[in-house]
């Protein structure tokens, strides 16, 4: 059952107020280091003195700090501070899975923070004569717009019910 446009509007009001709530650095990593890993600036910049020591003469530096793409939701590899990048298609998915099956709590900041992220990312539709490789792939896009909007749906209904 897909959302209108009003429902749309009401939940990312709803999304964007509580990720407005959860403090998040830029996301960044160590060029000529392990580039897989991510760090928050304070760590990041430890980590190239750390490495610096180890080896004098090696060419590391702290980079990123710009806005990235992702497969899921960074988080400092020290510290764990939450991280900021876009999601991915696959890290959408991925997050919209996640909340079919444990649930959306809309107490918690980090799930809205989520689904905020999610609707940045990918919005609340499939674009307009986007061009799919083969059939598998279109019924993959819709299938995940329909999880989209069944997960919205529970969250609408809370709130109908009045639970927030």
């Amino acid at each position: 059952m897909k959302l209108s446009d009003d429902e749309c509007k009401l939940l990312e009001d709803f999304f964007n107020a509580g990720a407005a709530l959860v403090e998040s650095e830029p996301e960044y990593w160590v060029h000529n280091g392990d580039e897989g890993e991510s760090y928050c600036l304070e760590c990041c910049e430890k980590k190239v003195e750390e490495l610096l020591k180890k080896d004098p003469d090696g060419e590391y530096e702290v980079d990123g700090g710009w806005g990235i793409e992702g497969d899921s939701t960074p988080y400092c590899e020290c510290c764990g501070k939450l991280l900021e990048n876009t999601l991915t298609e696959y890290g959408c998915e991925a997050e919209v899975d996640h909340f079919l099956q444990y649930g959306f709590d809309p107490e918690r900041n980090n799930d809205r923070r989520a689904m905020a992220d999610v609707i940045m990312a990918r919005g609340w539709k499939p674009w307009p004569d986007r061009p799919y490789r083969d059939e598998y792939e279109k019924e993959w896009d819709l299938q995940y717009f329909d999880d989209l909007h069944k997960v919205c749906r529970t969250i609408l209904e809370r709130f109908e019910a009045g639970v927030r």
